[in-house]
């Protein structure tokens, strides 16, 4: 094992090596020369003792001492400069000793030896870093020679030289190996040749973990883009839900997707972006059983609507965003139970209707208790011919509350006709809200009434009415 971690970290060190040399061949730029003089803080540059600002100084220094009037020079023989030296002598011997005489010698000898040490320094590392592209050119060199593979493709599949940033979304299944999920970059020509990248995986060990078993790689819709290269790509799938951060979130009964996504974004689990791509993907709709009966997603403002469920989770920061999704959607599942499917035929309904009427009951109701009496009231006006709309104000008000961002895509009319139910005949186009295990229940399990109005004073009390004279009596009597 000792021997395979040496093999890892070499070939990191020689990726490295490699990145830093194809970004200065590219940008054509020689390397700076002061790197050790410069001292960054926060955007600003410091000069230091050394910099070219010092330098400057200190040649405008040496230049007022140059052009001092020449002395003539008084050569002496060798009896004169031993006398010479020697009263030079005495008079050291009895000056007081001066303690910053010595100080600029030393400094200039110090800095003197740290410019060479750090001169050395470059140097090897220098030499170190060409040795080590030298290495890994001959390691795809030789390999593409081996495998009769094109070189250049070879070295962009492992190094990405001519990658870019545009990214592909790929779905990985449940049980695919390495060998499977490069098969699937190649047919998304993420890579040019997956016979060497098969070969180049299985030698940085991505095909089993430490202890010889085969590694296991989590299943879900990733983002990935060749400038990944083959190793990066792998990484991000192998390592989605691995982060050491994670943060605890709640989302309360009623809450939108939008309100959802906004919360997961500011808390840095996933982007809003890459979120909205997930709850957008179709094949989330053939893997759950209960949306098998969304027949209408293109009608609809968001997908998966109604099936976020509310409740507190506990994601990684960074979590894949396909990842993030199935969560919610996982806890739904689990919480939909046979008798509740039971229950949903007997009232002749869909999953799909029954999360619209427990949608509708998390917005109307003031609290859980009126939750099942509110149902009986939407329930016998969807009955009756006689009502043919059910008149909730929270159904438009779900597609008003974006009017602004709606009307810029050209689409707030046609969503307004297909949510309000002042405008649609019966329920709404689908869920306006994610409900909450009581407002399920109640959708489930209606009180038998007569009524067909209801109506709530400010302190959240609710008025019922079987007739429009009496629901005209009520709303007198609170204005009054």
């Amino acid at each position: 094992m000792d021997e395979r971690k040496k093999s890892n970290d070499a070939y990191d060190e020689l990726l490295k090596s490699f990145s830093s040399f194809k970004q200065r061949s590219m940008k054509n730029q020689p390397e700076q020369q002061n790197d050790e003089d410069d001292v960054k803080n926060n955007g600003e540059i410091y000069f230091s003792a050394n910099s070219e600002t010092a330098k400057q100084e200190s040649h405008s220094t040496d230049y007022s001492v140059n052009t001092a009037p020449e002395r003539k020079q008084h050569i002496l023989i060798p009896e004169e400069k031993k006398e010479v030296e020697a009263v030079v002598s005495h008079k050291r011997v009895n000056e007081p000793v001066k303690n910053q005489s010595a100080k600029p010698s030393q400094e200039k000898t110090g800095a003197s030896s740290v410019k060479k040490k750090k001169s050395k320094k470059k140097k090897n590392s220098t030499a170190t870093s060409i040795m080590l592209v030298a290495l890994i050119v001959v390691f795809v060199v030789a390999a593409s020679f081996v495998l009769r593979i094109p070189l250049m493709g070879v070295v962009n599949d492992v190094i990405a030289i001519n990658g870019d940033d545009t990214e592909i979304r790929v779905i990985i299944d449940e049980g695919m190996d390495y060998d499977d999920i490069i098969d699937l970059f190649a047919q998304k020509n993420l890579i040019s040749n997956s016979a060497f990248c098969k070969f180049f995986a299985k030698f940085r060990h991505y095909d089993v973990d430490r202890f010889g078993n085969p590694l296991s790689y989590p299943a879900g819709t990733y983002y990935l883009s060749t400038d990944m290269g083959v190793e990066g790509m792998l990484s991000e799938i192998l390592n989605a839900g691995s982060k050491d951060s994670t943060v605890k979130l709640t989302f309360p009964e009623g809450y939108t997707i939008d309100q959802i996504i906004e919360k997961l974004s500011k808390n840095s689990v996933a982007s809003s972006g890459a979120l909205y791509a997930a709850i957008n993907d179709e094949a989330l709709y053939e893997e759950y059983e209960f949306l098998k009966y969304v027949d209408n997603k293109s009608l609809r403002y968001r997908m998966l609507e109604g099936y976020m469920y509310p409740d507190t989770y506990e994601f990684y920061i960074g979590e894949n965003a396909n990842s993030v999704i199935k969560k919610f959607l996982n806890n739904f599942e689990d919480k939909w139970t046979e008798l509740y499917t039971e229950k949903a035929k007997k009232l002749g309904l869909t999953i799909d209707e029954v999360i619209t009427v427990a949608s509708i009951l998390e917005k109307e109701a003031f609290d859980a208790k009126q939750m099942t009496v509110i149902a009986s009231v939407l329930y016998n006006r969807l009955d009756s011919s006689s009502f043919p709309f059910i008149n909730c104000d929270s159904t438009g008000q779900y597609i008003s509350n974006v009017k602004e961002k709606l009307e810029a895509e050209g689409t707030y009319v046609k969503l307004m006709k297909n949510y309000d139910t002042y405008q649609v005949t019966g329920l709404p186009v689908g869920p306006i809200c994610n409900p909450g295990a009581d407002a399920i229940k109640a959708a489930l399990n209606p009180d038998k009434t007569n009524y067909y109005y209801f109506l709530h004073a400010p302190d959240g009390k609710i008025y019922l009415a079987r007739t429009q004279a009496e629901h005209e009596e009520n709303m007198k009597y609170l204005e009054d």
